[in-house]
């Protein structure tokens, strides 16, 4: 059955398929401090501020038997994230050191560490690069209510790794990481609906998403802004 939606046409149990946890509801082992560095740095916190994310993310990775902080240590150099300088090769050293135990969390049902598992997947980090199972381990945390592993899913459709490209499935995904703070996945919405890609096309729903974004403080969000006018 299909319904109407702001999307158009669109399956709803696309986005709802399995069970699934509020936004938020996590079960992991992971120490506050890095929690509170990943609310920072996504915007979940109300406001992005990458600076104090990474104060946050070294002091719990300080403790050389956190291997959740540590492996998040190695995503943030995977890509330059989180003002870290982006550094693949020493991402790759710091992940395999730490990467059977991230599986050995996962396993058991540590939410965190399900989403690592998805990013090690997605960015071949301690394993060869392999975008189905890395979506596989995106919705499982994601389907607990892990903000960035939704966020990911969103992406995964988009660029059509380990699925096939779709763009309106791609935003459902983000408007469920937007609407839990998420900054990144408004800013999307944002594009999305200036361009009417995978969204009826809407100026006012493009400047909504923007503005949300623009106000935690994306720079990028901020200029489309101006673009398009306030």
């Amino acid at each position: 059955m299909r319904h109407a939606t702001p999307f158009g046409f669109v399956a709803v149990a696309v986005l709802l398929a399995g069970p699934t946890a509020p936004l938020g509801a996590q079960d992991t082992v992971a120490d506050p401090r890095l929690l509170e560095s990943i609310e920072l740095y996504t915007g979940v916190a109300g406001y992005v501020d990458d600076a104090a994310a990474r104060r946050l993310l070294e002091a719990a990775a300080s403790n050389p038997d956190d291997a959740l902080a540590t492996m998040w240590i190695a995503r943030v150099h995977s890509t330059g994230r989180m003002t870290f300088p982006r550094d693949p090769e020493r991402a790759q050293q710091i992940a395999a050191g730490v990467i059977d135990e991230i599986r050995g969390l996962a396993a058991v049902g540590d939410v965190e560490a399900s989403f690592l598992m998805g990013t090690a997947y997605d960015e071949s980090l301690g394993v060869e690069q392999d975008f189905d199972e890395a979506m596989r381990w995106y919705r499982r945390a994601a389907h607990r209510g892990h903000v960035l592993a939704v966020h990911n899913v969103g992406n995964m459709y988009r660029d059509g790794r380990g699925v096939d490209v779709d763009h309106a499935t791609a935003a459902m995904w983000w408007l469920r990481a937007a609407r839990a703070g998420d900054v990144i996945p408004a800013l999307r919405l944002g594009e999305s609906y200036e361009a009417g890609r995978g969204v009826r096309r809407s100026v006012e729903r493009a400047r909504h998403w923007y503005e949300k974004a623009a106000a935690a403080g994306n720079a990028a969000a901020a200029e489309a802004l101006e673009r398009i006018g306030r």
